[in-house]
């Protein structure tokens, strides 16, 4: 006998289980919550019991984002220590640079002279400090420097988001285009 499939029957998967999961942790939490506050018979302290149940989980959002914001603030940006200056075929008759893609950040360069180099630095609050540098492969002279930051979010985001995603800083295009503006001039152009 044929068995029918029709368009409303569910079939769990283990990311719909995980769903559920978390759905009854929270309720169980809650559950936990009340318990605990029904046992206490003192006002301040019942409140004071609940207020903690709910900033364990959260507590750490608050000075991460004052953490983020503050190093966005102060800290991303380019440091130029010398430009690099490239032959003709790398510009248009306008003057702008072939081997940068404005609309997608896109950039090719020659290999052979410069390479790039990137490290993660961990600030606290799950805050990263990603730099990446340009180095003349001859010299070992680092040429320019970029910083960018990272925010992972608190532990209920990092640990109960679908998509671990994060949030930035200095790191759209319109930064890029700037920081590809200030390192790369013509041959024949004044500094």
């Amino acid at each position: 006998m044929n068995k029918l499939n029709f368009p409303w029957q569910f079939t769990p998967s283990w990311y719909d289980m995980i769903g559920l999961s978390i759905l009854l942790a929270i309720i169980i939490y809650i559950w936990l919550v009340r318990f605990v506050a029904k046992l206490i018979k003192n006002r301040i302290a019942k409140y004071t019991v609940i207020a903690t149940f709910i900033l364990i989980p959260t507590w750490d959002i608050i000075p991460g984002k004052i953490c983020f914001n503050y190093l966005c603030e102060n800290e991303v940006g380019v440091k130029v220590y010398k430009t690099v200056e490239l032959p003709a075929e790398y510009w248009d008759a306008q003057g702008k640079p072939r081997f940068y893609d404005e609309i997608n950040g896109n950039m090719r360069l020659p290999l052979d002279k410069y390479e790039w180099k990137s490290r993660t630095e961990k600030y606290p609050f799950f805050v990263e400090k990603n730099i990446s540098d340009m180095n003349d492969k001859n010299t070992k002279e680092i040429l320019n420097e970029r910083v960018l930051f990272t925010y992972w979010g608190g532990w209920i985001s990092r640990n109960f988001a679908p998509h671990n995603t994060a949030t930035s800083c200095g790191s759209d295009v319109k930064a890029y285009t700037s920081y590809v503006k200030k390192i790369y001039i013509p041959i024949h152009s004044d500094k």
